[in-house]
């Protein structure tokens, strides 16, 4: 109020400290004349005009620091009058807002640095309720908005689910005006009389500024009177495992991503924690979780992820790639799509570098050569979520053309499942080529062995000369694939240069079969790729359409049958790709082989019905090491001769009859174990055979460490207990009757009780893996 301490002209001293004052009238302090101490402290000013002061011109020190005091432009005065007059700013006067100058001694400030230029922040900005609030149909709702009063011009306004709201006595909306308080605080508030379903979502208290908005906002979920649950849930996937709670319908569920075993402890040093979240709709039903926010729970998947993290530039894509690549030749153990998916991503950020370093190619060759040994149904996913296969392939089958220039006319790149050769063609020149795919093989027992670990080659010769796949040229080698492309390949009007590429791949793990896809399904039967895949392209030209057929022929990996030819479209089953009958026709298969003419460009294969149980005529079984053998024959026969010895002469040898029981069930079961380990430990190739040799292994192992324990108790037995001296007189304890064929059949019941849980424990934990599937 102005002139509110006139007639006070002799006060020297003023406190008005710890009041609730807010704002101060520039002709409030107008006749203390002789004023020298003045003290404002503790209260709610904000800012203060520049002519408050010029009233008092005996001031000799002032404070009025306070917990909104906004050091902003509207200081901008404060520097410049207290160097130009006596008065003295007080020390204990500090900033509180901005938080860039939080803390700062006003006094100490340059004029430069008291602006406006920043983001707006407000002393005051409260929206009560505040926390995320849940309520019933027909229940009555406020909200009360408090915020700072910056200008003249600040005003409140009110919006949901981002639409701005006015008062609405249809809908139960009733809007209350503004109301400014100590000249420092505006208020609003919003009532919902009637809350009705259409009500939930984010409310916000939206404050207008000359400077800028501010807001500050609540979530509402509005429940039905007869609400249903969302019932408890475990999920457990490659970001944790995730227990959520019995959770009313409309609510959106959070956890943390780290799940304690005892919630009191705390990580981190009191870090605060990343949390998962899921959605339970009104029908009851829990959504999915959200769960980015969680670190991945396998250390491979979370290097991937760091890997995809990093920029990546000319300077260290060399260096990334050789990391990544080292974690891929682990990739038979990568047990998530996700792995696939990240390694795909990082092939396709270095493709934009092929072209300038000539390191890449050879490490991005090698990165596919090694995902392609990653289960196929982890392949498969990959394909279906994200498509990573088809982006594995259109990278390997790209990296050739940025290599192929005048000055560099051939390139060939070989990996253990992937080979690589482009030429660039003189098409007025172009007579045809044929190239094969081979690699070296071993010959054990008179039986073909293919080694996975051996390098595919190419051998490309010119001329459209068909190349037989059982009668390769090369010694020690087998063919597995060939291509032919015809003299007649290009137009006539061709451009004088085009380039020519040629890729093979071991196996069809890139190229996975949908169940839904009808052109792989022929009168309900499953086919699968069943020969290497091989691709051919051209850059710079196209193949002519009057062009004789490509010839392709292709081994089979493995025994099937009814053959039928394929190659691989991206346009089918929405852009994933997936096997296509058209355009290419089986002329010829058998047992190893298949031919197939062409008469467009694509990746090629030979898909087959391929039997779960292999042919044992035509897979070798490895044999172990012969002395392994030589051991087993002799210990057998030692064994044996024991077991014979003592059953023909039992009279002869002198030992009690429960020494004798275990001597001869502890030999027989060994011999079992030793017999099935020798016999069956490589028959890892049958899956009948081999879950048998594992249940029978199992058994045997068993007995044997058991009557090893029963020999020992019997041994100590007799070698250590004593009869009791009889009194005289006194009759002789009678023994218990001995009761051999309970015990014998006790024995043999635990362990076929032991192998029959353990087997029960593999089925259950096969169950809970095609769940999981």
């Amino acid at each position: 109020m102005p002139g509110a301490f006139l007639g006070l002209s002799k006060l020297r001293k003023l406190d008005l400290s710890n009041n609730r004052i807010g704002c101060l009238t520039v002709n409030v302090f107008q006749g203390l004349t002789n004023l020298t101490k003045l003290n404002l402290s503790g209260n709610i000013i904000p800012t203060i005009d520049q002519g408050v002061f010029q009233e008092l011109p005996s001031l000799k020190l002032v404070n009025f620091n306070s917990d909104f005091l906004t050091c902003d432009c509207s200081l901008h005065w404060v520097p410049r009058f207290f160097h130009s007059s006596s008065a003295r700013l007080g020390e204990e006067t500090l900033c509180a807002f901005p938080r860039s100058l939080r803390g700062k001694q006003l006094r100490g400030l340059k004029e430069n640095q008291l602006s406006c230029g920043g983001p707006l922040e407000l002393h005051t900005l409260s929206l009560l309720p505040s926390q995320h609030q849940v309520v019933f149909k027909g229940d009555r709702l406020p909200f009360h908005c408090t915020a700072a009063l910056v200008d003249n011009i600040t005003t409140i306004h009110w919006h949901h689910n981002g639409k701005l709201v006015t008062s609405d006595s249809e809908i139960g909306v009733q809007l209350e005006s503004s109301v400014m308080h100590d000249c420092t605080f505006i208020t609003s508030e919003l009532i919902i009389v009637n809350v009705q379903v259409e009500a939930k979502g984010v409310w916000e208290c939206v404050v207008s500024t000359g400077r800028g908005n501010a807001s500050s906002s609540v979530e509402i979920v509005v429940l039905e009177n007869n609400a249903s649950f969302c019932p408890e849930d475990k999920i457990v996937n490659n970001r944790g495992e995730f227990r959520w709670p019995s959770t009313l319908a409309g609510i959106t569920s959070h956890q943390y991503c780290l799940q304690l075993h005892y919630p009191s402890l705390s990580i981190e040093g009191g870090i605060e924690q990343k949390k998962a979240s899921r959605y339970c709709d009104r029908s009851g039903k829990w959504q999915e979780g959200n769960y980015t926010d969680c670190h991945y729970t396998n250390g491979i998947t979370r290097v991937l992820h760091t890997f995809i993290l990093m920029p990546i530039n000319a300077s260290n894509s060399v260096t990334v790639a050789h990391q990544v690549r080292t974690y891929t030749m682990e990739a038979a153990g990568f047990t998530d799509s996700v792995d696939v998916l990240y390694v795909a991503r990082m092939m396709e950020r270095f493709m934009e570098y092929v072209r300038l370093l000539g390191e890449l190619p050879e490490v991005l060759v090698e990165m596919g050569s090694n995902l392609m040994q990653v289960d196929d149904q982890i392949l498969s996913l990959a394909q279906r979520e994200k498509k990573a296969c088809s982006s594995i392939v259109y990278s390997l089958e790209m990296l050739a053309w940025p290599q192929l220039h005048s000055h560099a006319q051939d390139f060939t790149m070989v990996s253990r499942n992937i080979v690589m050769e482009a030429h660039l063609i003189r098409t007025t020149h172009f007579i045809g080529i044929t190239c094969t795919v081979f690699q070296h093989h071993e010959v054990s027992q008179g039986l073909l062995e293919l080694a996975q670990d051996e390098q595919l080659n190419f051998r490309c010769s010119t001329g459209s000369h068909n190349t037989s796949l059982i009668n390769f040229p090369l010694k020690n080698t087998v063919a597995l694939a060939s291509v032919t492309l015809p003299a007649t390949l290009f137009p006539p009007d061709v451009p004088a240069d085009c380039k020519l590429q040629v890729v093979a791949f071991r196996s069809g793990s890139f190229f996975p079969i949908f169940g839904n896809s009808s052109r792989t399904r022929t009168h309900s039967r499953q086919l699968s790729v069943n020969t290497p895949v091989i691709y051919v392209g051209l850059d710079g030209c196209s193949m002519w359409n009057h062009s004789e057929p490509i010839w392709v022929s292709l081994r089979h990996l493995s025994p099937g049958t009814a053959a039928v030819a394929a190659q691989w479209s991206l346009k089918s089953l929405e852009n994933q790709g997936s096997w296509s009958q058209e355009g290419c026709e089986l002329i010829h298969s058998d047992s190893s082989t298949s031919t197939m003419r062409c008469f467009l460009l694509s990746n090629y294969a030979v898909l087959q019905e391929v039997s779960d149980v292999p042919n044992s005529t035509l897979i070798p079984v490895r044999a172990l090491h012969p002395v392994v053998y030589a051991c087993t024959a002799l210990l057998l026969l030692c064994l044996f001769t024991v077991i014979i010895t003592h059953i023909l002469h039992q009279s002869s040898v002198h030992i009690s009859r429960k020494n004798w029981h275990t001597l001869l069930n502890t030999c027989f079961h060994i011999a079992m174990t030793t017999a099935i380990y020798a016999g069956g430990i490589r028959l890892n190739n049958y899956p009948v055979v081999c879950q048998a040799v594992a249940i029978a292994l199992h058994y045997s192992s068993l007995s044997t460490l058991l009557w090893f324990g029963i020999s020992a108790r019997v041994i100590y037995k007799e070698a250590v207990w004593r009869l009791p001296q009889q009194l005289e007189g006194e009759s002789p304890t009678p023994e218990p009757p001995q009761r051999p064929m309970l015990r014998t059949r006790l024995i043999w019941g635990t362990l076929l009780l032991m192998v029959r849980m353990g087997r029960k424990e593999e089925k259950g934990e096969d169950r809970i893996e095609e769940r999981r599937e």
